[in-house]
């Protein structure tokens, strides 16, 4: 505080006198000086990326899923909520784990349907493929996010050729 009083004071007398002001730090002594704490690193924000989604058949709505688990229902507190007399509070559970995405009906009362197939609770229905879901009269498409590469890509070999194998160990 000092320091910068007197630099102040160095540069308003410099400027009546009207010779060139010289400032030069001077560190406050030990007992008052503070150390900053270091800057904290700031971590980039990444989007989080949607492994399903899901598309009313007219494609005026879309939930992107990116949570593992998510609640489909007509209670405001679902994770995707869907306003429609035929949609149970937590009518529908979405998840998906180690790769395996898989929808269950959480004993709703107008019922869910994957492919045509009536869900039952406890009983997870494996998503493959997109598929159509009824929760109650309300159609919706489920299709696939981003989802990590299971297997690598291969190269086909070019027209007319074959792939060349390497020889065992120890052949000829």
């Amino acid at each position: 505080m000092r320091t910068a009083l007197f630099g102040i004071l160095l540069i308003v007398t410099a400027a009546v006198v009207g010779q060139p002001a010289t400032v030069r730090a001077v560190p406050d002594s030990p007992s008052t000086s503070k150390v900053a704490a270091p800057p904290k690193e700031i971590q980039p924000v990444t989007p989080t990326k949607a492994w399903g989604r899901l598309v009313t058949v007219d494609g005026k709505q879309r939930w992107e899923l990116t949570k593992p688990v998510l609640i489909v229902g007509s209670d405001a507190n679902a994770d995707v909520v869907i306003s429609d007399k035929t949609v149970t509070a937590q009518h529908a559970k979405f998840s998906h784990a180690d790769g395996v995405i898989s929808i269950e009906d959480l004993g709703s009362k107008s019922g869910t349907l994957a492919a045509g197939t009536a869900l039952k609770r406890g009983k997870p229905f494996r998503v493959l493929q997109p598929v159509d879901v009824a929760l109650g009269a309300v159609l919706l498409r489920f299709e696939f996010g981003e989802r990590p590469a299971l297997i690598p890509p291969t190269q086909a070999p070019p027209k007319g050729k074959k792939p060349q194998s390497k020889p065992a160990k120890g052949a000829k």
